[in-house]
């Protein structure tokens, strides 16, 4: 299994994932990590277009970029995110999960384990 965790520092799991600086991406077998990698977030519109507002900008609120750069995960570890990406990653095959677990490695291992503390609902619906 391939998961996707976003992070500002690479270390700990951060939440609006439009807004992260990227994602460490965790290969798991039997219960253990057998590789880590580190993808700078290059693949969401607030990374592209630095200050975005919704309402006010060119584009549309597809996330094609963002499924593209995750097609490889079965999953994404986040504390929020808004309810558009939560359907675009969904619709697409990625399970969003949230959780206010601080530590990267530690999130990945505990949810294969099935041990993570999920919470039920961390999407954001303000715009």
């Amino acid at each position: 299994m391939k998961l996707a965790i976003a992070t500002d520092d690479f270390s700990t799991v951060t939440g609006h994932i439009g807004r992260c600086n990227g994602f460490l991406i965790y290969e798991i077998e039997d219960n253990q990590i057998i590789s880590r990698e580190e993808r700078e977030n290059v693949f969401t519109n607030h990374k592209l277009d630095g200050d975005h507002h919704h309402g006010t900008h060119n584009h549309s609120h597809g996330h094609s970029n963002l499924v593209t750069g995750l097609n490889d995960c079965s999953h994404l570890i986040c504390s929020s995110a808004g309810w558009r990406v939560v359907e675009d990653l969904k619709k697409n095959g990625i399970e969003v999960i949230f959780t206010s677990e601080n530590d990267a490695e530690t999130a990945a291992l505990t949810y294969c384990n099935g041990e993570l503390d999920v919470s039920l609902d961390g999407t954001c619906h303000s715009h």
